[in-house]
């Protein structure tokens, strides 16, 4: 049975070294009567243990289609000096007790994957932890990231993130390039779409700009979308 400790020892291989910022994220299968003990010992390891500028998050797999249907998910993410130092450090004691831990909670493994960020906007410093995810094969990427940053400057409504990045190891069969994820205050919020966050006066200025920014970034096509929840953040 995979589970999470096979992913997490890659975790001490791989070296990365860049000034971009970069994730990883280990998706995994826990059974509900578990999902309080994952959350309280994640929350307690890494409150004592963590690289310094990498961020770790635990989310919950809340609305997903069959093929991907996982619980959780742990996400690492930083600069690649960060990241790369965390993932070349070698493996502790602790860290291999919090994993022995943390497994005998953990069904099953699911998958694995890397990438990097291209574009943010929206205030960081909000709290925004519901996020809609969409993966997408995209033809031609420059293109894609383009109209992504020349929409997003100018019509990214308050009360929403949304991120842009690509996928570079951990492609799914159906061969999925690109990801954009758009962070929600709540889940109304979320259930409503960005565009009930745009104001009244604004949205038809909003949806002529959106058709404009669909035909400039070439050919997109979705391959899938879901929705999480953030557990814990450290």
């Amino acid at each position: 049975m995979k589970k999470l400790f096979p992913f997490l020892m890659l975790f001490f291989v791989l070296q990365l070294s860049s000034q971009e910022t970069y994730w990883t994220s280990y998706n995994f299968i826990v059974e509900p009567h578990n999902a309080a003990t994952v959350l309280k010992l994640t929350d307690d390891y890494f409150k004592a243990h963590k690289q310094e500028g990498v961020t770790v998050s635990l989310w919950e797999n809340h609305f997903n289609d069959s093929g991907n249907n996982f619980t959780h998910s742990i996400v690492f993410s930083g600069s690649l000096d960060a990241l790369g130092k965390q993932y070349s450090s070698g493996p502790s004691d602790t860290w291999s007790l919090f994993l022995t831990r943390l497994n005998q909670h953990i069904k099953d493994g699911f998958s694995s994957s890397m990438g990097n960020g291209i574009a943010i906007y929206g205030d960081e410093n909000e709290e925004y932890p519901v996020r809609r995810l969409f993966l997408s094969h995209v033809s031609d990427p420059a293109a894609y990231a383009a109209s992504f940053k020349a929409f997003n400057s100018k019509h990214n409504p308050k009360g929403r993130l949304i991120f842009l990045g690509q996928i570079n190891s951990g492609h799914s069969p159906e061969g999925e390039t690109h990801y954009l994820v758009t962070g929600f205050k709540d889940f109304k919020a979320a259930i409503g779409g960005v565009f009930e966050l745009v104001p009244e006066e604004n949205k038809k200025a909003f949806q002529k700009a959106w058709q404009e920014s669909r035909e400039s970034g070439g050919d997109v096509k979705l391959i899938r979308s879901s929705t999480r929840v953030r557990l814990g953040q450290w």
